[in-house]
């Protein structure tokens, strides 16, 4: 800590015509034992008024009566040119309209003279001094200010355009791709054997994964710039997740992972954007397909939450490699995929959970997510139910 001697003093003028509360307030400033002070004291309104417009002070203490005048007058003149001023009003009249008057006209704070003491007094200087040292700095806030805002702005509009560069320069050609092996599969040009048929699947199958990922990029930079709208109904969600089951079961039986759910009967509706939702319950499938080893088990739960009246809850279980759990809240906060080791996590999976959680959100949401290490994880989210 510093010592009293190595700080910088601070200069205090006190305009007082009583120069026996002159004498006092010197003497309660001289006991500061935390901070020195220089005093000049002004005998008069007219010196007072002439050594404050000069600025050569840190602070003013300002009598309430000085002579024909008062401290109201002395605050009126001395801003009315607009120049900042560190003023403390001291007086020993203690009514709260002339307070209010007092700090109405620009004094920074108030000290009634019988409830004035070396620590009370010391405190609300050094107080004032700091306010007016970051009111000064408020234009250079601002200024900074201002430059983040046009650089972010300047960033949202690059990843509008790149966003839209994604969706045209990718999207076209694999229409394109997908096309050709549709044609291809379907025999158009001439019969294929088996193994030709399964590559064309093969391609057809990545065609799609490059258009989800093209899709959720989009629908992320859509996000992040305040452009994405839901269109919230009231929904059932018991026909969303049979969709969705129903959907991945051939890659599941492919995949020799087993797919199952458990709904809680007599549902409630939720109100939702399905679109968006079913989009969630398949980013959620996707990562748990890819975390998950091929004798695994991926479970579907969706029941009333016990714990959040009024909301049903989506859980998706998976039993893949799991988290740790100092990892949790990085793989929620980030799209990059985390670390490959210890987790092994593949490339998307950031991804996709970003958007999740930010179109859960949007549904007053939020994503959570439990885990254990080498057992596998959790992802769930509430929807309101429907009044």
């Amino acid at each position: 800590m510093l010592s009293t001697a190595s700080k910088k003093p601070i200069k205090v003028l006190l305009i007082d015509d009583d120069e026996d509360d002159a004498i006092i307030t010197q003497a309660l400033l001289d006991l500061s034992s935390e901070q020195r002070f220089e005093i000049e004291w002004a005998r008069s309104f007219e010196c007072g008024l002439t050594r404050m417009k000069e600025h050569h002070h840190d602070i003013g203490l300002l009598d309430y009566n000085l002579g024909t005048k008062t401290g109201l007058d002395f605050l009126h003149e001395v801003l009315s040119d607009q120049q900042p001023a560190s003023i403390i009003m001291l007086t020993g009249q203690g009514n709260e309209s002339l307070v209010l008057q007092a700090l109405k006209s620009g004094a920074i704070d108030y000290i009634p003279k019988r409830q004035i003491s070396s620590e009370h007094l010391q405190h609300a200087i050094c107080q004032g001094v700091e306010k007016v040292r970051l009111q000064g700095n408020l234009p250079a806030y601002q200024r900074q200010l201002d430059t983040t805002t046009e650089e972010l702005n300047l960033r949202t509009a690059q990843m509008r355009r790149v966003s839209h560069l994604l969706g045209h320069e990718l999207n076209t050609p694999l229409r394109a791709v997908s096309e050709c092996v549709r044609i291809l599969v379907e025999g158009i040009p001439g019969s294929l054997d088996s193994e030709q048929t399964d590559y064309l699947h093969l391609i057809q199958a990545c065609c799609e994964h490059v258009d989800r990922h093209v899709h959720d990029l989009y629908d992320l930079t859509q996000l992040e710039t305040s452009r994405l709208r839901l269109d919230l109904h009231a929904e059932a969600l018991p026909s969303l997740i049979s969709g969705v089951l129903n959907d991945l079961g051939p890659k599941a039986q492919a995949s020799g992972l087993s797919l199952e759910a458990c709904l809680a009967p007599d549902l409630p509706l939720v109100i939702m954007d399905i679109q968006r939702i079913r989009q969630v319950v398949l980013n959620l499938m996707e990562n748990a397909f890819q975390v998950s080893p091929s004798t695994g088990r991926i479970l579907v739960e969706v029941y009333e939450d016990p714990l959040c009246p009024g909301r049903v809850r989506i859980a998706i279980q998976d039993s893949g490699v799991g988290l740790p759990t100092d990892q949790l809240k990085d793989v929620l906060e980030h799209r990059h995929p985390i670390e490959q080791e210890p987790m092994g996590l593949p490339p998307g999976f950031g991804l996709r959970l970003c958007l999740c959680r930010e179109l859960i959100m949007l549904h007053e949401g939020n994503l959570s997510i439990t885990s254990t290490l080498g057992q596998g994880s959790t992802c769930s989210f509430t929807l309101p139910c429907a009044p």
